[in-house]
């Protein structure tokens, strides 16, 4: 059984942001959420984010198909003094990946394509890797980070490092510029890896995002529309969207990075990137456990099918040595095995994760950057147990 360490991608994230810097609201019964009154959940989790300088965040437990318990902390915007609540929007920068994943295996439950088909097939472009030309690239090595496809880190950081809004280049032209020999921003050595696609594994933004154009190309519908019909609607994420032009921005949490020198939080502003499939998707704690909800109920939402079960056990199968896409595997604090994805981009930082045995599953949003990765640990083992 192949097993992610924690650490592998912490520090994929870290290389991340160092090169960036480098709904309708849901009504809670007291019934059916627990807010956060527990006191050893509350110290701790009030304790890591006064010592590590985190602004706001937001959390969520899932257990036998509902919310189980909620919890808001510190503040959506500091100048305004506006606390996290309910309501409160944040980008969750990569734990994005799994509703693009999830967007496209709807459309294989659908039998719109077979996980082992040459992505070209679907293309309107030709994507050749120009070390091994004559290997495909395949859906199965996209979910899997097995592609060869290299994030160009120097020149995505163009897009990665300002926060001025939604992405003003199409997904479909980024990527063939990016992509195909001749593009304006091709470039041999720098965008694959020399090495045979499926070989290894390479943690692959890019790959991410092509995986969202083929969902355009396979749907016919632009990816941000797809996800809003086929998605966002029947998972009643009514706050979902990847744009910011889709959002109620009042609602969204400002990302900060907190300056030592000046001893205080530093607003960051709004931004996107051409790559958006792979990390900007803006929702509610609540939103997301409702896609966290279907996932590990077989695809369905209330007792409403969004994603067909062969499709959900394709990607995380319950018997976790079958193989897995798009979500890593780790152990918690005792021993349990549970996939999970982790996000982190300037400013902000997220986790989502699930038992496949159980369908117990946490995710946590927040609107500053995580240093220590024993206190992301931490955070992780407080939500999912309630103790430590």
């Amino acid at each position: 059984m192949n097993i992610i360490d924690i650490s592998i991608i912490f520090a994929s994230m870290k290389a991340k942001t160092t090169a960036k810097t480098f709904l309708l609201p849901i009504l809670f019964s007291l019934t059916t959420i627990c807010y956060a009154q527990n006191n050893n959940r509350d110290s701790v989790v009030k304790a890591i984010m006064a010592q590590h300088h985190i602004a706001g965040l937001s959390a969520a437990v899932i257990d036998s198909g509902k919310i189980t318990w909620a919890g808001y902390y510190g503040y959506q915007n500091i100048a305004q003094q506006k606390p996290v609540d309910a309501q409160t929007i944040f980008v969750v920068a990569s734990t994005s990946k799994t509703v693009t994943a999830a967007a496209l295996m709807q459309l294989y439950g659908n039998g719109k394509f077979k996980m082992n088909d040459d992505i070209n097939q679907y293309l309107p472009f030709k994507i050749i890797n120009p070390n091994y030309p004559n290997l495909p690239v395949t859906f199965a090595q996209l979910l899997r980070h097995r592609s060869a496809i290299q994030d160009n880190i120097p020149y995505m950081g163009q897009f990665w490092n300002v926060n001025k809004g939604d992405p003003t280049i199409a997904l479909g032209t980024f990527l063939k510029g990016y992509l195909v020999k001749g593009g304006k921003n091709y470039d041999a050595t720098k965008n694959f890896y020399n090495e045979r696609p499926d070989s290894a594994f390479h943690y692959s933004n890019v790959g991410i995002a092509l995986i969202g154009y083929l969902v355009e190309r396979i749907s016919g519908m632009p990816f941000e529309q797809y996800c809003k019909r086929y998605l966002f609607t029947p998972l009643e994420m009514d706050a979902a969207s990847w744009y910011l032009s889709g959002i109620d921005t009042t609602r969204l949490a400002m990302p900060y990075n907190y300056n030592d020198s000046l001893k205080k939080f530093v607003p960051l502003g709004f931004g996107g990137f051409p790559d958006y499939p792979a990390g900007t998707l803006h929702t509610t704690a609540a939103e997301f456990a409702n896609f966290l909800i279907a996932w590990t109920q077989g695809g369905k939402f209330k007792n409403k099918e969004v994603f067909k079960r062969n499709a959900v056990q394709l990607l995380t199968p319950d018997e976790t040595n079958l193989g897995y896409y798009t979500w890593f595997l780790r152990g918690t604090n005792k021993g349990e095995l549970i996939y999970n994805h982790t996000g982190g981009d300037a400013g902000v930082m997220s986790f989502i994760a699930f038992n496949p045995k159980t369908k117990k599953g946490i995710l946590f949003m927040m609107n500053s950057y995580l240093e220590s990765r024993e206190a992301y640990i931490k955070l992780i083992n407080i939500f999912y147990y309630g103790t430590l």
